[in-house]
């Protein structure tokens, strides 16, 4: 797994303004080193709790929210109290394309959103994902295209930046890692970690300047952003049409079908695939009719859903329960071509498969 330092360019900046329209590909946030090990009152519902710094030095206390929502995310400082790695965007126009978190025991139903700050104020949302649910005890990453960026604004001076958030729309475990001492926010910075939060989750378009912030919590939380970057000659940079192949050509599926055709028993269908990531596989798997469009099909024409969580490299047999749609599609029939449709973190990827019976 990819460690991430503070951002981590992979093509060249070159300094004039015609080199500097190329994208490039920059990864930036947690190491994913530390454990996920935070545990907030409010049993199940961890967004229920926002900490808050108590009455004495390094004390803490928390308040209850009320709220089932969060959005959390966090800025690490070294030795010399510098920041060494945050999930602010880097400085140009792009897309934040892949998205790796590192879950607890029961870990909640997330989304990623950026949202942006401009005059020192934060934040508002710009961007959100599709639900996922990550896999639990494990590092797990998601593809995504969340349009993000840092620079000059519209107005004459003004100036925004991005950041990438993590949300919890649900109960379960955050991915955040507890360093055990808090309350220190006013004393120096070094090796500490510093996390802010908003409660209740902004929706799409909503403002809120009521950030909590506490040291001592790092968000695992880490990113890829692909973007062209703002130079001296390039102030207003524009973003590549297609962030998630601009940078790295068209990003791989996750899965690879092992067997080109799933054996279907008792109107249940099972596909041998294998997963390419270096980390877990997890989302939906969709059956589509070969002739529907794949993705664009409606959910009449759905031969069946299911979820898949598959180990880094591992070959595993996912079992899809035919619709009503797919019986009938099938019946009558030896083999039948469909598309499986792969979909994880608002990315969709389409497999060529036939659906073959089992004698």
């Amino acid at each position: 797994m990819r460690a991430a330092l503070l951002v981590t360019v992979l093509l060249a900046i070159a300094p004039t303004a015609a080199q500097a329209q190329q994208p490039v590909l920059a990864t930036n946030g947690s190491t994913l080193a530390a454990p996920p090990n935070l545990v907030l009152p409010g049993g199940p519902n961890q967004c229920l709790a926002r900490p808050y710094i108590g009455l004495g030095a390094g004390s803490i206390t928390f308040l209850d929210t009320g709220q089932a929502s969060c959005m959390w995310w966090s800025v690490q400082h070294g030795p010399d109290g510098a920041i060494i790695a945050n999930t602010y965007v880097p400085r140009g126009a792009g897309a934040v394309t892949r998205v790796r978190v590192s879950s607890g025991a029961t870990p909640a139903p997330l989304r990623f959103a950026i949202v942006s700050s401009g005059s020192g104020l934060c934040c508002t949302t710009k961007a959100v994902s599709e639900p996922v649910q990550p896999a639990a005890g494990q590092v797990n990453e998601f593809a995504v295209n969340l349009p993000a960026g840092s620079g000059v604004g519209d107005l004459v001076g003004s100036q925004y930046n991005d950041i990438l958030v993590v949300v919890a729309v649900g109960p379960g475990t955050l991915p955040v890692n507890d360093r055990g001492a808090h309350g220190f926010l006013f004393d120096s910075p070094a090796n500490q970690a510093r996390a802010a939060f908003l409660h209740p989750a902004l929706a799409l378009g909503e403002s809120n300047t009521d950030v909590g912030t506490m040291d001592g919590y790092e968000v695992l939380l880490q990113y890829d952003w692909c973007g062209v970057p703002m130079t001296g000659s390039n102030l207003r940079p524009v973003a590549p049409a297609n962030p998630q192949t601009a940078c790295s050509g068209a990003p791989p599926s996750p899965l690879r079908a092992v067997a080109a055709a799933a054996a279907v028993r008792r109107n249940v269908a099972a596909l041998r695939l294998a997963c390419q990531l270096d980390t877990v596989c997890a989302g939906t798997l969709t059956l589509r009719p070969r002739a529907a469009g794949g993705a664009r099909a409606t959910a009449a024409k759905r031969y069946g859903r299911a979820a898949y969580n598959i180990a880094p490299g591992a070959e595993a047999t996912v079992k899809v329960a035919l619709s009503r749609a797919g019986r009938k599609a099938f019946k009558g029939r030896r083999k039948l071509a469909i598309d499986a449709v792969v979909s994880t973190g608002g990315s969709r990827w389409t497999l060529p498969l036939k659906l073959k019976r089992k004698r």
